[in-house]
C-alpha cells in the first residue's frame, strides 16, 4: 500500500524520504548484513639483507711512524795548539819501539860507532851512537845537534867531534838526526816541538830497554844526560820542562825557551801569530818551574849567530827561580868555539858530566 504523506513543510518531507529509504535497504535481506567487497591490496615482503659476519683476521691500519729530527749536539772543535802545551806533553806517552842498529861505522880504540835508526810518533828518525868499549853499563848522553843545513845535512855533522870526546870519557853517546834532518823522515814541527818529541822518544827509549838484552844492554836508563847546541839549546829547554829524567843538561850558545823570541829571531811568522793567552802554555820559559836537572850553559860574548844576551837572560831566569846552574861566558868567542876556548870547554863540561852522571 502506498505511503501517504500528509502535507508538511519541504525539509521535513525531504527528512522523511531519507528515511523510508534507509529503512527500505535495512528489510530487503533479512539476517544479512551487506558486507562491502574490498580487493586487498599486495604489500610487498620485506627484503632482508643477509648477515655479514666480520672477518677472522683485522688488518690494522698503519699508524705512521712519527718522524724525529735529532736536536743537534754541539761539538767541541779539538784546540790545534793543544798538543804543543806544555801540559799536553808532560802527559802523554813515549818511549814506543827500539833503536836498531843498521850497520858499524867506525871502531875506535874507546868506543865502536853505529848508524841506528828508531821511531817517533811513525817517523823514522836516523842517526849514529857511540858504544863505548868494555862491560858497562854507561850512563847515557843525548847529543841534540843544530839547525844546520837541512839540504847537505849529514850522518855525521859538525857535533860528532863533542860527541867523540864524550865517548872517549866513557858515556855511552846517542846522536839522532831529528825530523827533516838527514835521512830521517819530516814530520809536524811547530816551536820545535816535533824535534823535542823525537828526543823525547829516545829518552823513553832508553829508560825501557837500558839494561835489558839487545842494543842498548850497556846504556844505564837512570843516568841520562844531555848536550845541545844552537837550536839544540831550545829543544832541550823544552824537553827538560817536559821530562824529570834528565839528571845533567849542558846549554852549548843556546837559542832560549821563549817562544815569540825565537820566532822573532827567525822570523816565522807562523809562530809570531801564535794567540797571546796560549804563549805561557807553550812556551818553556814559563814552565822552567818543572825543571829538576843540574845545568851548565855556555856562550861566547862574540857569537854572530845566537845574540850572547839570550844565553844570559837564561841563566838569569833558572838561578832566579833557584835551580842548579852554572854559566860560563867566553869573552870574544864564536857560535862554535875555535881552539882558543877548546881546552877549558871540554875539561868543563866533563867535569859538570862526571859530577852528575859518572860519580856515585
Amino acid at each position: 500500500m502506498p505511503v501517504i504523506i500528509p502535507s508538511m513543510k519541504p525539509a521535513t518531507k525531504l527528512l522523511l524520504l531519507l528515511l523510508t529509504l534507509v529503512f527500505s535497504a535495512c528489510s530487503s535481506a533479512p539476517g544479512q548484513v551487506s558486507q562491502p567487497t574490498q580487493t586487498p591490496s599486495q604489500i610487498p615482503p620485506p627484503t632482508l639483507t643477509p648477515f655479514q659476519p666480520l672477518p677472522a683476521t683485522i688488518t690494522a691500519s698503519a699508524v705512521p711512524n712519527a718522524t724525529f729530527t735529532p736536536f743537534p749536539l754541539s761539538t767541541i772543535t779539538p784546540d790545534p795548539f793543544r798538543k804543543y802545551t806544555i801540559s799536553a806533553m808532560r802527559s802523554r806517552a813515549y818511549g814506543s819501539g827500539i833503536v836498531q842498529i843498521i850497520e858499524k861505522l867506525d871502531d875506535k880504540n874507546s868506543f865502536t860507532r853505529y848508524k841506528i835508526r828508531y821511531t817517533s810518533d811513525g817517523l823514522t828518525i836516523y842517526g849514529f851512537m857511540n858504544i863505548p868499549k868494555g862491560e858497562g853499563p854507561f850512563p847515557v848522553i843525548i847529543a841534540i845537534h843544530g839547525n844546520y843545513n837541512l839540504k847537505d845535512y849529514q850522518l855525521m855533522p859538525y857535533s860528532t867531534y863533542d860527541a867523540d870526546v864524550l865517548s872517549r870519557a866513557g858515556y855511552l853517546v846517542i846522536h839522532p838526526n831529528m825530523r827533516g834532518f838527514g835521512e830521517s823522515d819530516s814530520g809536524d814541527d811547530r816551536y820545535r816541538t816535533g824535534l823535542a818529541i823525537d828526543i823525547l822518544n829516545l829518552i823513553g827509549i832508553v829508560k825501557t830497554q837500558g839494561l835489558q838484552i839487545g842494543t842498548l844492554e850497556k846504556a844505564n836508563p837512570e843516568r841520562i844526560g844531555i848536550w845541545a847546541h844552537s837550536m839544540g839549546g831550545e829543544v832541550a829547554l823544552r824537553v827538560i820542562t817536559v821530562s824529570n829524567d834528565i839528571k845533567a843538561t849542558m846549554l852549548y850558545a843556546p837559542m832560549t825557551g821563549d817562544i815569540i823570541k825565537n820566532a822573532q829571531f827567525i822570523n816565522n811568522r807562523e809562530e809570531l801569530d801564535t794567540p797571546a793567552h796560549l804563549i805561557p802554555a807553550i812556551s818553556p820559559h814559563h814552565s822552567y818551574d818543572n825543571i829538576t836537572s843540574a845545568l851548565k850553559l855556555y856562550h861566547g860574548t862574540g857569537d854572530p849567530v845566537i845574540p850572547v844576551e839570550y844565553g844570559r837572560e837564561t841563566c838569569q831566569m833558572l838561578t832566579d827561580l833557584g835551580k842548579e846552574i852554572n854559566c860560563a861566558f867566553y869573552e870574544g868567542a864564536k857560535h862554535t868555539f875555535n881552539s882558543n876556548y877548546t881546552d877549558d870547554f871540554h875539561k868543563s863540561f866533563l867535569y859538570f858530566f862526571k859530577t852528575h852522571l859518572l860519580d856515585p
